[in-house]
C-alpha cells in the first residue's frame, strides 16, 4: 500500500512565486490580485490558523480541501443547513462543526422531524398564533425549501 503524500502547504502556490511589489506600489488601488497571490495568501492564512485553532485530524484535512479547492480558512463556507448571513464572523470550521453536529443530532429521523427540529433550532415555530422573526419579511410557505 503506498504511503500518503504528507502535506506541504509550500505545494499551494507556485514555487517560483514572488509578490509583484513595483506593480502594487504603483497603483495600489487598481492592482489586480493574481491567482498565484491569492494561492499564496490562503496558504499563510492557513498555517497561521492551523497553529492557533485546535482541531482533529478529520476537521484539518477537510479544511485542507477547503483550502486547495482555491478558498480562505476564515471564508464562510454556508450551512448545509442553517441561513448564515455572509457577514456572520462564522469561518470554515465554524460552520463545518456546526453542520456534523446537527447532522449527529438528526441522525435516524424522517425528514419531517428534521424540518422539526431545524425549525426550533433557528427559534421558528408553525404555531398559529406565534410571530417569529421571518415574519418580518414576507414569505410564501411554497417557496420554503422544506
Amino acid at each position: 500500500m503506498a504511503k500518503r503524500k504528507r502535506f506541504n502547504i509550500e505545494d499551494l502556490y507556485p514555487a517560483d512565486y514572488y509578490f509583484d511589489w513595483e506593480a502594487f506600489n504603483k497603483d495600489p488601488e487598481g492592482y489586480q490580485f493574481t491567482e498565484a497571490d491569492i494561492a499564496y495568501s490562503n496558504a499563510m492564512e492557513l498555517a497561521r490558523y492551523e497553529a492557533e485553532v485546535p482541531m482533529t485530524p478529520y476537521e484539518k484535512r477537510a479544511l485542507r480541501k477547503w483550502v486547495v479547492s482555491g478558498h480562505s480558512p476564515l471564508e464562510n463556507t454556508g450551512s448545509k443547513y442553517l441561513c448564515i448571513s455572509s457577514d456572520a464572523p462564522y469561518d470554515f470550521l465554524d460552520i463545518y462543526r456546526m453542520d456534523r453536529e446537527l447532522e449527529k443530532e438528526m441522525r435516524g429521523m424522517t425528514d419531517a422531524e428534521k424540518k422539526s427540529y431545524l425549525m426550533e433550532y433557528m427559534g421558528w415555530t408553525d404555531e398559529p398564533g406565534h410571530e417569529r422573526s421571518s415574519d418580518l419579511i414576507p414569505i410564501h410557505e411554497e417557496d420554503v425549501p422544506f
